[in-house]
């Protein structure tokens, strides 16, 4: 899966290089940028590669305070989650615990029949329903 993966990728990277390489003179056009703040206007003359650049890693970085406050929820439900889980588990711990010890118990001893006077009384109350 691995060599998969790293082929995948190498080819991604190749479709990458080649576009670059095929537009490389439309990239390398400088452009001029303004920024007019009504306080102070900003301008700067830069390739529109850079500009492409700098565009793409500003949505990088707005998705990625964006997802944020997702991830943060998602943290503390698997804490509770994982925290209930503990909890059941050692419920389950105790509870084999406790058929451990009633079955070390009762295996020293001979099974006992079923009280001979809940049978009676069952029988007894089915004939008096009628």
């Amino acid at each position: 899966m691995k060599k998969v993966k790293l082929v995948l990728w190498l080819a991604v990277l190749g479709l990458i290089a080649l576009v670059v390489y095929q537009n490389l003179k439309f990239l390398m056009t400088p452009q001029k940028i303004e920024v007019n703040l009504w306080i102070q206007q900003y301008s700067a003359e830069l390739n529109i590669g850079v500009i492409l650049l700098g565009l793409f890693l500003a949505g990088l970085l707005v998705s990625y305070f964006l997802s944020l406050a997702q991830r943060f929820r998602t943290r503390k439900t698997i804490r509770k989650l994982n925290e209930a889980l503990d909890a059941e588990r050692k419920k389950v711990a105790d509870l084999e615990s406790r058929l451990g010890g009633k079955e070390a118990g009762s295996s020293t001893s001979a099974p006992s029949a079923p009280p001979a006077s809940a049978d009676a009384s069952a029988s007894s109350g089915q004939g008096q329903q009628s």
